[in-house]
């Protein structure tokens, strides 16, 4: 063999092992599990876990790159929420259950929760409000037995500020009043640093819901009680003023009608005709009584819905016998109910939320077969296993291959939606999905490497370098 052909043999052989030297990421994504995501304004925090090394990773999204961030703790623990800042944990669902929180690298114990209930799915309640969260530990009542299935229970509450953590003495439904800076639990007004404001006598029989509506700027708590009584508070000099108290309608206990938990306009009710089942009725305050502003016939279930700046009601009537269901979305314009469109699809489950409302906790997931009608920043989507359909201007658009007749989740964010599975990010926007896979991989693969092991690529690339200046030097020589 000639010296130029083994002087190329060699080359090439150390230009391979050059090449080699150098990471690579050939087949990175299979190693990859994306976990679920957590969304708050224009931000999105994706939980990915490398499958190789078991590694947890937080992937923060702002609508145009990604920051990648370790995580230090394991799939042991459940991320309950995300607030921009610091990451809630828990370790534990029932019986026994630890809080902590995660930020900077550093894990916190909270506290741990004892004598949980073992009748729920998770012992501990989580609420939050922008600021603090409220926390809710569900205990075993006296005559708890998860074995016959009899289940009592016990409620704790307590306020979570800036990692304190703060007993309260007060427990009961809980709404959250901006105007107020105030959480009402129960019938009591209570400030974020737990301090009671105010006690209210909403109902001598404990049976009664609660809403909050804002119109015009103004704030309004409705109360619906005792079989008919409804109250509404306005808010004056910092507290809640009595501004109307009547029975709406002689009703049985716990038959309402009821508002809606988070109202944008003028405070409303809903309800079932008292004289007949199958009518559900639409009441509106006019700033001295209630109303009837709307009926529905024909078994409709009514789902209240909030964007930023209007309000809609989504009717679902079974048709077919059953088989499909038609849903009908309304939006509120004065005192009238206008329809906006109308969708029939089959007849499967159907979950419907106000996205407002789950900022910062986990993206709801969509099931195969299943649909789900979330409210955005200014329209109302459903998902299902194969479309989007914007509600609000009746577009249809289809899903990318990779999500259809699969499970999928959907989350807020950046001025449209991110729809994900375990192994895809796509952005939705202006009726367009943009794969963002691609680059969550090479911000993933461009990620500060331990000092052991960059050192080590380090010295392999620098030790080949040396080997074929060498021989290259010698092969000349030889010459």
């Amino acid at each position: 063999m000639s010296r130029v052909v083994k002087g190329t043999v060699f080359v090439s052989i150390l230009f391979l092992l050059l090449i080699d030297s150098i990471p690579v990421l050939t087949g990175y994504t299979d190693n990859l599990k994306i976990i679920n995501a957590y969304s708050i304004g224009d931000k999105v925090a994706f939980v990915v876990l490398n499958t190789t090394s078991n590694k947890l990773y937080a992937l923060t999204y702002n609508g145009h790159s990604f920051e990648v961030e370790p995580l230090n703790f394991t799939t042991s623990y459940l991320v309950r929420h995300w607030n921009g800042k610091y990451w809630l944990l828990q370790k534990g669902r029932r019986g026994t259950v630890s809080l902590y929180t995660y930020q900077d690298g550093v894990l916190k114990l909270i506290r741990t929760f004892n004598g949980g209930s073992l009748c729920t799915d998770n012992d501990l309640e989580i609420k939050w409000n922008g600021r603090e969260y409220l926390l809710t530990f569900i205990e075993a009542g006296p005559h708890n037995d998860p074995n016959t299935g009899e289940c009592t229970f016990k409620f704790k509450d307590y306020i979570l500020k800036d990692e304190n953590l703060v007993p309260l003495n007060v427990t009961g439904r809980e709404v959250w009043i901006p105007a107020l800076n105030a959480w009402l639990i129960g019938e009591s007004l209570v400030d974020e640093n737990g301090k009671v404001l105010g006690e209210y006598n909403f109902s001598k029989t404990g049976i009664y819901s609660v809403g909050l509506a804002v119109d015009d700027g103004k704030t309004f708590l409705v109360v619906s009680s005792d079989g008919g009584w409804v109250r509404v508070f306005t808010i004056r000099n910092s507290s809640l003023v009595l501004i109307y108290n009547r029975r709406l309608e002689k009703r049985e206990l716990g038959e309402g009608p009821y508002p809606p938990k988070v109202w944008i306009g003028k405070p409303m009710l809903l309800g079932r005709d008292s004289h007949n089942d199958l009518r559900f009725i639409v009441w509106l305050f006019n700033g001295t009584d209630f109303i009837k502003i709307h009926a529905f016939e024909d078994y409709a279930m009514l789902y209240p819905l909030t964007t930023s700046n209007r309000s809609y009601i989504l009717s679902r009537i079974p048709i077919n016998m059953g088989t499909y269901i038609l849903l009908n979305l309304f939006e509120l314009r004065g005192f009238s109910l206008v329809q906006v469109s109308s969708l029939k699809v089959r007849n499967n489950y159907l979950r419907v939320i106000n996205m407002k409302e789950s900022k910062g906790f986990s993206a709801p997931k969509v099931e195969p077969g299943s649909m789900l009608v979330a409210s955005g920043e200014n329209s109302v989507f459903l998902f299902n296993s194969s479309h989007i359909f914007d509600l609000t201007s009746r577009d249809s658009i289809e899903l990318p291959n990779a999500l259809k007749n699969h499970g999928y989740r959907v989350a807020l964010c950046c001025g449209g939606w991110i729809v994900f599975d375990e192994n895809k990010i796509y952005f939705f926007k202006n009726d367009k999905f943009s794969d963002i896979t691609p680059e969550m991989i090479s911000v993933l693969s461009e990620r500060p490497k331990s000092n052991n092991s960059l050192i080590m690529d380090i010295l392999g690339s620098l030790v080949a370098v040396v080997i074929v200046v060498f021989l290259l030097v010698f092969l000349r020589k030889s010459k």
